[in-house]
């Protein structure tokens, strides 16, 4: 029982950290749009494969967060 009281001490200060600075930790809800956009992309050019969803995921985020900001 005091391991989750202390966790979830620990997740509430988390959450207010990112409120304070949204950068930090999680991905930008705009970054979030274009990783998701471009692993649809690769779904795509890869012919609609079922059961790669995580590695189209991760080599969408490889590449936008490759990309410069801006």
């Amino acid at each position: 029982m005091k391991q989750q009281f202390v966790k979830g001490k620990r997740d509430e200060k988390a959450v207010s950290a990112r409120k304070d600075n949204p950068q930090e930790g999680a991905l930008s809800d705009e970054r979030q749009e274009r990783i998701a956009k471009r692993a649809y992309e690769l779904y795509l050019e890869r012919g609609c494969r079922e059961g790669c969803d995580v590695e189209d995921w991760v080599d969408a985020e490889r590449d936008i967060l490759a990309l410069p900001r801006g």
